[in-house]
């Protein structure tokens, strides 16, 4: 099964992620014990392919929460949802 994927475009580079929703339970499971700010970061680092973190590193902080939050709102999730 073929699973959907979050699309974005920043300066006119698009890149896609998994669905916010549809992210591998092992990818929890290996953040939980981090800290926030670590855990945002190797969110993006294991759901990211190689194409789509050097778009992501391009972008400011702004940038990285407008998109996090497209990325959670395309799949109907809030952020602290369980």
């Amino acid at each position: 099964m073929a699973l959907e994927k979050f699309h974005y475009e920043h300066n006119g580079k698009k890149f896609t992620l998994p669905k916010f929703d549809q992210l591998p339970f092992k990818v929890l499971r290996k953040i939980r014990k981090e800290t926030e700010d670590e855990q945002f970061f190797m969110l993006f680092e294991e759901a990211a392919d190689a194409k789509a973190l050097a778009i992501i590193d391009e972008m400011n902080l702004a940038e990285i929460a407008k998109m996090f939050d497209a990325w959670n709102k395309d799949s109907g999730v809030e952020v602290g949802e369980s």
